[in-house]
């Protein structure tokens, strides 16, 4: 890819701490079912991300913005490897996972509270189970502030229930938030590990180009099923999408 070509990065990367958590037994990777991780993929080691957000940062147009999402081991991990690359750090964001679990309101949310798990508890019954999830946002540059300025660090978006969905599989209203306040329509979107093509069609759904990569033959088929799905007002105005060659893209231009 050319230098300065993109104008927004979001990620999911399979950071190599997952493989604690299939290890311990979470609910979703315990059960039968198509979410479960066990089978799907890969992890890759530091040194691979590494090398990859080298590649972002390079892509990168200058002013413009990278979302990594993470747990929060990955994230301590990944934050000097962001800045020696060249990445200036933002306050993280919290995507907060609403949904079967009862809510509690408060109107201060910014106070984390450590606590330490014994492994070898694995399933329901190991406590403190995370209900959020880190994003980490980094900046190419400096982005002048985004035009909604209303939208606070926890964003409390439904985590997908659907037993069928791709594993670690994220909600396009929770992307399509990130990408109205880091992009404009016809800007460019990449996705290094486009995995489910959540990210895809929160692009396409907010007027954006988008071009992302994923080695798994599995990922291209999910997105080539989920694409079936888009409805256009006239046929004629949809863009053309390829799913060939561990690529997945489309280009309204």
């Amino acid at each position: 890819m050319s230098s300065d070509s993109v104008d927004l990065v979001i990620t999911d990367p399979p950071y190599d701490t997952l493989e604690k958590w299939r290890e311990m037994g979470t609910t979703t990777r315990l059960k039968e079912s198509t979410s479960s991780s066990n089978a799907w993929f890969p992890t890759v080691p530091p040194a691979y991300l590494k090398d990859c957000f080298r590649q972002c940062y390079r892509v990168l147009k200058n002013n413009s913005h990278l979302y990594v999402m993470c747990d929060e081991e990955t994230g301590d991990n990944m934050k000097p490897v962001l800045r020696e690359i060249g990445f200036n750090l933002r306050k993280s964001i919290i995507w907060h996972k609403v949904g079967k679990l009862k809510e509690f309101h408060c109107p201060s949310c910014g106070t984390f509270v450590c606590a330490h798990h014994t492994p070898g508890t694995p399933g329901m019954g190991y406590p403190y189970r995370s209900q959020w999830e880190m994003i980490l946002l980094a900046e190419k540059g400096k982005r002048k502030p985004p035009e909604d300025k209303s939208v606070r660090n926890v964003l409390q978006v439904p985590w997908i229930k659907n037993k069928t969905a791709y594993p670690t599989e994220k909600p396009v209203e929770l992307l399509e938030t990130l990408i109205k306040q880091s992009s404009f329509e016809g800007d460019l979107v990449l996705d290094p590990f486009a995995g489910s093509g959540s990210c895809g069609e929160a692009a396409f759904k907010q007027g954006r180009n988008f071009l992302g990569f994923d080695v798994e033959q599995k990922a291209l088929d999910y997105f080539e099923a989920r694409k079936a799905n888009w409805v256009f007002a006239d046929p004629a105005d949809a863009p053309p999408l390829a799913t060939a060659n561990n690529i997945l893209a489309f280009f309204r231009d």
